[in-house]
């Protein structure tokens, strides 16, 4: 009986100390003494809570966003690869500007006008070894038998046009054939391709010679057809020896890579007169007692006339 009573007691006096504590504190607002020490006592404890629950609350709240994650991650790796790309693309292009622009810079010293064109394809057709295919014909003024040109030299000529597609004949076909003359004379002859052979060049002069170093260039056809004049072919390599026969010939190394032509331009229409070897690439410089290479004569002061055959080169074509 007497514990009992005393539970009672106790009890009442703690629901007292409760009410009059909620009394004081509402009271005193929300900055009292009784809710700063609460905050005191307690906030240490709550803070250590959230410190210990937040990474784990981010952790399940990025669960839910891992998919898109690597829906971006995947994202990042395709736009890397198509920059890669275009940045291959890029050097690409950058080649074909430097040879459009070496193209535009020999048909605008000679006053050609051209259809420029892309190469599209190479191989073997029509009966002939070397040919490729490019990307104009026709519809843009293109016709049979007309010079191709690159930014180095002759590249070759037309050998059938379609309306939108043309096939040229590379001068390295054992077929080509071209009228050429020597840089500084009036030496004319005809350049050969020659296949898985080098190309050459024959003299037409009995009495006409040439040596290792002499640059050649196209003669011109009448009516520039299927070669305009002028047009850098290459250089002469060596002399062959040629016993017995009456014209001399020799090994030529082109100006064009015929591997690898990219850029081309079709001449479609000429000046009058080209200056005489204006179109030549500068010469190099030779080295101090380097002995210069003999002139070669000219046949028309020997009294040999140069040969000379319907649809070939004619003397005077150039001044």
């Amino acid at each position: 009986m007497r514990d009992s009573r005393r539970g009672r007691l106790v009890l009442a006096m703690l629901l007292l100390t409760a009410f009059t504590l909620i009394t004081l504190d509402y009271r005193s607002g929300s900055g009292g003494p009784l809710r700063s020490l609460g905050n005191s006592v307690f906030g240490p404890v709550e803070r250590a809570v959230g410190a210990v629950a937040s990474p784990v609350g981010s952790f399940f709240s990025g669960l839910g966003h891992l998919n898109s994650y690597k829906s971006e991650n995947s994202r990042l790796r395709e736009q890397n690869q198509r920059l890669l790309e275009q940045l291959r693309l890029t050097d690409a292009d950058r080649a074909h500007l430097d040879s459009a622009e070496k193209l535009l810079n020999l048909a605008g010293r000679a006053q050609f006008r051209i259809v420029a064109a892309r190469v599209v394809a190479y191989g073997g057709t029509l009966g002939f070894e070397s040919t490729a295919t490019i990307d104009v014909g026709t519809n843009d003024g293109v016709h049979k038998n007309q010079t191709v040109i690159n930014g180095d030299g002759l590249v070759g000529k037309t050998l059938d046009v379609g309306p939108t597609t043309s096939t040229i004949l590379l001068g390295n076909d054992p077929n080509f054939t071209a009228g050429a003359r020597l840089e500084g004379s009036q030496q004319i002859g005809h350049v050969d391709g020659g296949g898985r052979n080098p190309m050459t060049i024959t003299l037409l002069g009995a009495q006409a010679t040439m040596a290792p170093g002499d640059r050649l260039v196209t003669f011109g056809d009448r009516g520039d057809r299927p070669f305009v004049p002028e047009v850098p072919i290459g250089r002469v390599l060596r002399i062959q020896p040629t016993p017995g026969q009456l014209f001399r010939s020799a090994v030529v190394a082109p100006y064009v890579d015929f591997s690898s032509v990219d850029i081309v331009g079709v001449v479609v229409d000429t000046p009058r007169t080209v200056k005489r070897d204006s179109l030549l690439p500068p010469s190099p410089t030779p080295s101090p007692g380097t002995p210069a290479s003999p002139a070669s004569p000219d046949p028309s002061s020997s009294g040999t006339p140069g040969t000379k055959a319907s649809g070939s080169p004619s003397p005077g074509r150039t001044p």
